[in-house]
């Protein structure tokens, strides 16, 4: 039996007590769904005194659409809302990427929001105390190794959230409540390149993420997500690939991809130079074979390196034929 260290959890009724809370309480950590965070407890990658007790605060829960087509996603909608509101239909990789973390029932209880600020992970981290302490630990936590590149300069756990890839694609935003008041940053600019994952440099690490922002689609907005794993479910994702286009008849007007689950930070590919052409068979294998060009997976997850980067080519090919071969629709 796996036991979780001891902990006092604490159950704010709104935001404001809850950042106060954080705040005021040292070694404490937010926990709402605890999907991610329980288990990491029972492996004692976390030691927390004080658990604040976020998920369900109405501030925090909810889709909201404004005039302009743009979505206001609380941080705390569960995963299994976000994947089955018709509210976000207009950009569907979204909630295809959603419904396929994990299983029905994490996805009940994990929210947007901890997808989000989903730990990075690693086959030398995400592991029992004792296996940890056999290897000697890693940069991570408690060791001054990586043992994936074999450095102690940096970390190189990865980012393997569902939701992130595509959310960057669309252009998300993010909505923090901080001890000294809200902060709004691009979430590409949350993410850092060292594993060690911790909120941006400008962001106190006591902020709580409250809505995560989506900006409006245009016209001809197509969109997919293909998740790499072992199992068909209850898995995190060996390789994310999103895909986001916009299409002015048969012409792809502007495309973004980002590729998940490989380092620290989502990649995001260049693709200068792809759109204002049809998106035939020759464009595809062209935009496929840059993001296989772009990418360098480590062995941080399941599955060598060479693998997931051949797979990247595959299911960025697979996701485009998808977008071509679906009807043109305005939203």
């Amino acid at each position: 039996m796996l036991r979780m260290p001891p902990f006092q959890v604490h159950n704010p009724a709104t935001v404001a007590e809850a950042v106060d809370l954080r705040a005021r309480l040292p070694e404490s950590l937010f926990v709402a769904g605890g999907t991610d965070l329980l288990p990491n407890l029972k492996h004692w990658l976390h030691q927390p005194a004080h658990l604040v007790h976020v998920g369900g605060l109405p501030e925090l829960c909810g889709i909201r659409r404004q005039p302009d087509g743009t979505l206001l996603l609380g941080a705390g909608t569960t995963l299994h809302e976000l994947a089955t509101s018709s509210a976000v239909a207009d950009a569907p990789a979204l909630p295809l990427a959603a419904s396929l973390v994990a299983g029905p029932q994490h996805r009940t209880m994990g929210t947007l929001g901890g997808n989000v600020m989903l730990d990075t992970r690693c086959l030398f981290y995400n592991q029992t105390a004792d296996w940890r302490k056999a290897v000697g630990f890693c940069l991570k936590k408690d060791g001054d190794w990586c043992h994936v590149i074999g450095s102690g300069k940096s970390c190189v756990a990865a980012q393997s959230s569902d939701t992130v890839p595509v959310l960057l694609a669309l252009g998300a935003r993010l909505r923090f409540e901080t001890p000294s008041g809200p902060l709004e940053l691009a979430l590409a600019d949350l993410y850092q390149k060292d594993g060690r994952f911790d909120l941006a440099r400008d962001i106190d690490p006591r902020a709580l993420l409250t809505t995560v922002i989506v900006p409006p689609r245009p016209p001809g907005h197509r969109s997919t997500y293909r998740k790499v794993r072992a199992r068909a479910a209850v898995d995190y994702p060996q390789l994310g690939v999103a895909v986001v286009a916009n299409f002015e008849g048969d012409l792809l007007a502007a495309i973004d991809i980002v590729v998940g689950a490989i380092l620290p930070q989502p990649k995001h590919v260049d693709l200068d130079g792809a759109t204002g052409r049809p998106l035939d068979d020759t464009a595809i294998a062209t935009i496929a074979e840059r993001v296989f060009k772009q990418i360098k997976p480590q062995t941080n997850v399941h599955g060598s390196p060479e693998w997931r980067r051949h797979l990247a080519r595959v299911e960025t090919a697979r996701a485009l034929r998808q977008l071509r071969d679906e009807r043109s629709r305005a939203f």
